[in-house]
């Protein structure tokens, strides 16, 4: 009998532990018992006897428990005040902020290791503000002004403060890096369509990189997309390299969503990149768009789980997701903030969901009916 397919995971807000069991054949287990560590329950069909690995210690009066498909636990009391939970849980700190980087930092293309920014040519790094700071100011100022006629000009604050790309100063996004074009190397641009931004490739691999960002007078590059050169090197010569997964980088998105817009649920769509507003035409009006589209709901935006593939706990981001295909079901989302990814990307995204699904318990794949089940492992 092959092993079954489990999913563990930690739900913080009622301090429990989520089990759930499926065997290739919808066979119960004969018997369950709890590991003398608590971190594992071991689960025996006749003689075969698998380990289940927990996101955390369980307390549990008992080390034993009838045969069951889903089991919920009482998570460690004691584990869930320690500092080695507060490590595995707590904030993280975004990766290649401006105060993790100095200038002999340098870019490189993750595919192929091709440099994009050489160490030294970067000699100060600072971060962005948020990528909504100008729609907050309606919020943040009691006496807005007014042009003559007594009208708010609230919405001219877009405006006000534009940010540019500097020479020799890389500008820090969570999500990307904002540069001159001429501070760059090894990179090709292209332009598909005549109201889409450039899209900027590896000159060696042509693997995209990112796009052109004609109104801050650079290129972003996708943090995705690259690696970071460290400054120190191997006995080699080779320059060690930091580089981090797409989902990783794609749950961090939707964390930020989340914290900016105080929303769960997203549209996410292809054919543009993050926040580059590749859709608008010269007069400023959304072109027609495909109805292709997931609907995604962000439902634990930090957990810890556990899976048959990989046994070790790993922070997560806990969703649920639809497929969407037509503009009926489009329009029936209602007023909901709708998120672009580039082509390629969006479709490692879908693939991205559709794989994690394929690896829940068969009880966990849909939920209330339209719902898929998902997870994306998080930093």
């Amino acid at each position: 009998m092959p092993d079954p397919l489990y999913f563990c995971e930690l739900l913080p807000n009622i301090k429990q532990v989520s089990v759930s069991i499926d065997s290739q054949d919808g066979e119960i287990p004969t018997s369950v018992g709890l590991h003398p560590s608590k971190r594992a329950l071991t689960v025996k069909y006749g003689a075969q006897a698998v380990h289940i690995m927990l996101p955390t210690p369980i307390d549990s009066p008992s080390t034993t428990f009838a045969p069951a498909k889903t089991y919920r636990f009482p998570a460690s009391q004691t584990y869930l005040s320690s500092g080695e939970y507060e490590c595995s849980s707590g904030p993280v700190q975004d990766p290649w902020e401006a105060s993790f980087l100095f200038p002999e930092c340098s870019i490189r293309c993750i595919a192929c290791t091709t440099v994009v920014i050489p160490g030294g040519r970067i000699r100060k790094w600072k971060n962005l503000p948020s990528e909504h700071w100008a729609d907050m100011m309606d919020l943040w100022h009691c006496h807005k002004p007014h042009d003559k006629d007594g009208n708010s000009e609230g919405s001219r604050y877009s405006g006000v403060g534009r940010i540019v790309a500097e020479s020799t100063v890389g500008l820090v996004d969570p999500m990307y890096f904002l540069l001159r074009r001429e501070d760059c190397e090894n990179v090709a641009f292209e332009q598909t369509r005549p109201y889409e931004a450039e899209t900027v490739a590896c000159q060696i691999c042509n693997v995209p990189l990112g796009i052109v960002d004609s109104k801050a007078d650079g290129i972003r590059l996708m943090k995705w997309s690259l690696s970071l050169g460290l400054g120190s090197f191997k006995e080699n010569g080779d320059e060690m390299l930091d580089s981090y997964t797409l989902p990783q980088w794609l749950s961090a998105h939707l964390q930020l969503l989340v914290d900016n817009t105080g929303q769960r649920k997203f549209l996410i769509k292809p054919g543009a990149s993050i926040l580059s507003h590749q859709h608008l035409d010269g007069s400023g009006k959304r072109i027609e768009e495909g109805n292709e589209g997931v609907h995604i709901w962000v439902f634990n935006p930090n957990t810890l789980i556990t899976r048959s593939e990989k046994p070790t706990p790993t922070r997560a981001v806990k969703v649920y997701y639809q497929r969407v295909t037509s503009k009926g079901e489009v329009e029936g989302l209602g007023d909901i903030e709708t998120v672009y990814l580039p082509q390629a990307v969006y479709g490692r995204f879908e693939r991205l969901l559709e794989e994690g699904n394929a690896t829940l318990p068969k009880d966990l794949r849909t939920w209330a009916g339209a719902w898929k089940g998902g997870w994306l492992e998080r930093f």
